[in-house]
């Protein structure tokens, strides 16, 4: 019993975490300052579900977002105006920029397999961004 509790528990976090992030992308003034203050100028996003897609309609006008990057090369919704490849063929064009994890489940997986081939400092979890010292 104990184990579905904290099974429970740990998705009741994970989804808090993502409705508060969710809600700090709808303020242009904080995502703009935020965006400033990270020195984002060419950025990846990582994660093509609603986050992905509300981090990129969120920080799109104010720094240029190259590509949403997701494992399989599409996006949780049918979005034209999103452009999206895939991790295979982003491993091929990055060159260095920044690299914004949204996932907030799998940010751990995630962030191991993208340091075997990005520096350390070019990759940023979303609430770091939204919220961490930067």
């Amino acid at each position: 019993m104990d184990t579905l509790f904290d099974i429970y528990a740990n998705e009741m976090e994970i989804a808090s975490a993502c409705y508060e992030m969710m809600g700090r992308l709808l303020d242009k003034k904080y995502v703009k300052e935020r965006v400033e203050i990270a020195q984002l100028s060419d950025v990846y996003i990582y994660g093509g579900g609603y986050l992905g897609i509300q981090l990129y309609n969120s920080i799109s006008q104010f720094t240029n977002v190259i590509d949403v990057v997701d494992r399989k090369g599409k996006l949780i919704l049918d979005i034209c105006d999103i452009p999206v490849i895939s991790l295979e063929k982003f491993k091929c064009v990055y060159e260095g920029q920044m690299v914004v994890i949204t996932p907030v489940k799998f940010y751990k997986s995630i962030y191991e397999e993208l340091s075997k081939f990005i520096p350390e400092k070019k990759i940023i979890y979303l609430s770091e961004l939204l919220g961490g010292i930067l």
